[in-house]
């Protein structure tokens, strides 16, 4: 994966009915310079055969499947940024989708704009 400019951390705790479209909504981004990071926090509604489903798609980087429950969205996040190689970080919630246009029209801004910490 050279020159990764985003990396998108997918944390998942049961949330299987959102997570095709989340990742789809990831995956036909039309700005392609990211890694996606797949994590999932043990979850039972059968989200980690989703998330395993995902694990060949040449942009995913890493798929890390919890055994025990952090109960912490918070560790889940700090999990994936050590495994991010990307200049900027996109949490992507797995219960949410995005634009397909959200990272060609962000990433600009982001480098527009140095100074900014958050877009």
């Amino acid at each position: 994966m050279a020159d990764v400019i985003v990396s998108v951390i997918v944390p998942c705790y049961n949330h299987k009915h959102f997570l095709k479209q989340r990742l789809d909504s990831i995956f036909q981004q039309t700005y392609t310079s990211f890694e996606v990071i797949l994590l999932d926090d043990c979850s039972k509604d059968g989200s980690q055969e989703v998330l395993r489903s995902y694990a060949e798609h040449p942009q995913v980087s890493h798929v890390v499947l919890n055994e025990v429950n952090t109960g912490s969205p918070f560790a889940q996040w700090k999990k994936g940024i050590e495994l991010a190689v990307g200049k900027y970080i996109w949490i992507a919630e797995s219960d949410d989708y995005a634009d397909i246009h959200f990272l060609e029209y962000t990433v600009p801004q982001l480098e527009a704009h140095s100074d900014a910490t958050v877009c």
